[in-house]
């Protein structure tokens, strides 16, 4: 998997009916939904976020094992859950879907408080069997 089909599987699943992704509104009054790729910048600090927030890593961490002429590369890819509207269920539901999509991902759960809001970080295992580099 890249972060191109995780984002795709990721957006489709939570703005199922009914959707459960929140909005950007950028500083020109348009909107996009919540969902933004973390890679060199985080998500600008202009745009303001309403609802459910989805952010994922735009790469994944790596653990290779090595095999016999070959390498199992397990990946975890990382994607944050977090509500702005307190007081809805958005959060465990998102998280309900998740856990139904990737059964075998680890949920970290981050309850609100007064400094931070609702949260969830997930992480999504995803192993590829390559073939070792022959040596020089």
């Amino acid at each position: 998997m890249n972060i191109a089909q995780l984002r795709e599987v990721v957006s489709e699943l939570l703005s199922a009916s009914p959707n459960l992704i929140g909005s950007y509104t950028l500083p020109n009054g348009s909107t996009l939904p919540a969902v933004y790729v973390v890679g060199r910048q985080s998500v600008p600090n202009e745009w303001k976020v309403k609802g459910l927030e989805v952010t994922i890593e735009e790469f994944a961490s790596v653990s290779p094992r090595a095999m016999v002429g070959k390498v199992q590369n397990n990946k975890q890819w990382t994607v944050v859950l977090i509500d702005y509207t307190t007081t809805s269920n958005a959060l465990q539901a998102a998280a309900v879907r998740m856990a139904r999509r990737f059964p075998d991902a680890q949920f970290s759960f981050r309850p609100e408080s007064d400094v931070v809001y609702g949260q969830y970080r997930i992480r999504i295992p995803d192993t590829e069997l390559l073939n070792t580099y022959p040596a020089s």
